[in-house]
């Protein structure tokens, strides 16, 4: 006894196959980024702190807990998110830091660069040693120096 196999189009193989709906959504980085248990996400609102999943790759989390004011987050398990280069588990770890902090941290690395934008469009670079004796910072020779009339 043979057995009849209807062939079934192309477009309904692939949308049986498919793991998400297709009007759903997802944004590209709401798809990379590891969840976070409610309850304690309202905690940690709550607290006035920002929660952050750290990878321990190299000395990230030392960096980040002592030489920055990130803590660990108590009560979370970490999670698998890959593997090192020498093969070994790579795991992610929930620490949190004051929201407070982080804007701190954020009008600084903004002051620093709108300064060195302001410098840039003045034609000179802060970071260049000779910058001081108001050398331009491009080349007199370019078009960049004589600002558009050559």
């Amino acid at each position: 006894m043979t057995e009849a196999r209807m062939r079934t189009d192309r477009a309904t193989e692939e949308r049986q196959q498919r793991r998400r709906r297709d009007d759903v959504t997802i944004d590209g980085s709401q798809r990379l980024k590891l969840a976070i248990p409610e309850e304690v996400r309202a905690r940690l609102e709550a607290e006035g702190k920002e929660p952050r999943w750290i990878n321990d790759d190299g000395n990230r989390i030392h960096n980040l807990t002592k030489l920055d004011d990130y803590d660990r987050v108590e009560g979370v398990e970490p999670v698998l998110v890959g593997t090192g280069k020498d093969g070994e588990p790579l795991k992610a770890y929930l620490h949190s830091k004051p929201k407070a902090f982080i804007r701190e941290d954020q009008q600084k690395a903004d002051a620093r660069r709108t300064e060195t934008e302001k410098a840039l469009l003045r034609g000179k670079n802060p970071d260049d040693p000779v910058a001081a004796d108001d050398r331009f910072y491009a080349d007199t020779a370019n078009k960049i120096t004589r600002g558009g009339s050559g």
